[in-house]
């Protein structure tokens, strides 16, 4: 790859690494604020919320080590990145799986709990099937990637 597009790839990459750092680093605040306020008895709705966020900062997190590896190769086909994408279609798709908590109380002696399953468990689902799709299409990118080294 030519200095001339590894330096305009390092480029357009920069503001996208500082940015999913930054809300990487608000996810995991959210997560550890909102496990917090589980412990304290707060609600039990809180560790639903703090378990989604953490799994956004883990999807930024290797959103922000794939961006980082992109910038110090200058490629973005490499197996490390194959592996990144992967565990974050694993991620999204586990964290899918996951139902939302919902407390519903009848009167002040009942207290009924609900646990559902919802079009937005299915979009994190389709989201993490993707990924997964765009990895295998990272795996053929490398091979072409490869090949193109040793003819050039």
């Amino acid at each position: 790859m030519s200095n001339t597009i590894s330096y305009k790839l390092k480029k357009r990459t920069f503001a996208d690494t500082v940015i999913s750092c930054v809300i990487c680093v608000a996810a995991l605040a959210a997560s550890v604020w909102q496990f917090v306020c589980f412990l304290n008895g707060e609600g039990k709705p809180f560790i639903t919320n703090a378990v989604y966020n953490f799994i956004i900062f883990a999807e930024l997190g290797l959103l922000s080590l794939i961006l980082l590896e992109i910038r110090k190769t200058g490629k973005p086909f490499s197996k490390k990145i194959i592996t990144k994408l992967r565990i974050m279609a694993v991620i999204l798709f586990v964290g899918g799986l996951m139902p939302s908590y919902t407390e519903i109380g009848a009167d002040a002696q009942t207290e009924m709990v609900s646990f559902t399953f919802d079009a937005k468990n299915m979009l994190i689902i389709f989201i993490g099937v993707i990924i997964g799709i765009i990895s295998e299409v990272f795996v053929y990118g490398l091979s072409l990637q490869e090949d193109n080294d040793l003819i050039a």
